[in-house]
């Protein structure tokens, strides 16, 4: 049976709890900027418009159809006229101040996904543990230190950083090369069945798709888990 000695998680939603951290996020900034007064009925509406609109542009971004700095730029905007605010009304830089204080303290949240510390503990003395991620360069560092993810890890290989977005084998060359893994003995855990597993997987590297929501696919995975504890099982068992 196959064993690792270098394991590459991806950070949001698969050990930080994206959604969690930016949901408390977003519903301050609403009550803090009063942007009820806008046209915004509540905070949960503008959490739940944001959340969707978001979506839809970082998988834009994925495919090169925008830059991160688009994004960036034009995110709340896209977002208010999705919630049919009046824009107008808003001050010039409330759109930009809004984005930089998500971005900001978002990433300082602490919330991480369940089980993700016990995975961690579990492996930190026999594997080397390493980030891949397509996030923001300027935020993951954040991250990893306001939640306590960081102690675990040697390497934060970024998209910015190499060049290349997941699920491009360009990133994944480029974290084979600068960790000093192996393809063969290297495993990536990620809940992204395109970027994270399609494009390991395509890369040669096996995959572990953290799956919560149990969704139905017809992509061949190495392993698929609903639950991050449950993958202290499966690297048990090549111990």
């Amino acid at each position: 049976m196959k064993s690792y000695k270098y394991l590459f998680f991806d950070l949001d939603h698969t050990l930080w709890d994206w959604d969690a951290n930016a949901s408390e996020t977003l519903i301050d900034l609403y009550h803090r900027y009063d942007l009820g007064k806008y046209g915004i009925v509540d905070a949960v509406t503008f959490r739940d418009v944001f959340f969707c609109e978001n979506t839809k542009l970082w998988a834009d971004l994925e495919i090169g159809k925008i830059d991160k700095f688009f994004l960036r730029n034009n995110r709340f905007r896209i977002v208010m006229e999705a919630a049919d605010a009046n824009i107008k009304k808003m001050p010039e830089d409330l759109l930009v101040d809004l984005n930089a204080k998500f971005l900001k303290e978002c990433s300082q949240k602490e919330k991480v996904i369940d089980g993700a510390f016990e995975v961690l503990d579990y492996c930190k003395d026999k594997f080397d543990l390493h980030i891949i991620t397509n996030g923001f360069e300027e935020v993951q560092s954040i991250k990893m230190q306001y939640s306590g993810l960081g102690q675990y890890f040697d390497k934060i290989i970024t998209s910015e950083k190499a060049g290349h977005k997941k699920p491009s084998a360009g990133i994944y060359q480029y974290a084979i090369k600068h960790t000093g893994a192996a393809v063969e003995e290297s495993l990536m855990i990620g809940d992204n069945l395109m970027t994270d597993i399609k494009g390991a997987r395509d890369f040669g590297m096996d995959q572990v798709y953290y799956n919560p929501t149990k969704n139905n696919h017809s992509e061949q995975v190495t392993k698929e888990i609903s639950q991050l504890a449950q993958l202290i099982e499966f690297l048990d068992r090549r111990g």
